[in-house]
């Protein structure tokens, strides 16, 4: 079992690059392979993209750092454990989660929403919870897809 990779980064989209360079360092030092660690950085990036747009309105564009998230990633055995947090208002942001649906003209379809089927699909065992003042989101990604 892997030493977890903890960080404090700010919310703001221009800040991005570096929770991805932190994954991937994450992913060298725990020999993660790239399809798994493709998969863990479009998950936390849908997350994060989702904590500036909506749980810290205003964060985004502006030069405060009152908007942390918080980032724990560790190797073990044949899975990454992840878990995302930030101190917004409480939200489970998986409460209501539904496929769009695509099948009707182009205007009837639902805009937003999709970002989170793709966080279940691609994690395992995602569960939200309210802890510490904190939305936390904790899941896992396969290291090696099954099957495989």
């Amino acid at each position: 079992m892997e030493t977890p990779h903890n960080r404090r980064f700010d919310a703001r989209n221009e800040l991005f690059l570096d929770v991805r360079n932190f994954i991937e360092r994450f992913c060298a030092d725990a020999g993660v392979g790239h399809r798994a660690g493709e998969r863990l950085t479009l998950i936390i990036e849908e997350l994060f993209a989702n904590t500036v747009r909506h749980g810290y309105p205003g964060a985004d564009g502006s030069a405060a750092t009152e908007w942390p998230v918080w980032l724990t990633l560790k190797a073990s055995g044949d899975s990454i454990e992840a878990v995302y947090e930030d101190a917004a208002p409480a939200h489970d942001p998986f409460a209501k989660i539904a496929v769009p649906d695509y099948t009707g003209p182009a205007e009837t379809w639902q805009v937003g929403g999709l970002g989170l089927v793709f966080v279940t699909r691609l994690g395992r065992d995602v569960r939200y919870e309210r802890a510490g003042g904190h939305n936390r989101i904790r899941f896992t990604v396969a290291m090696r897809p099954s099957g495989t």
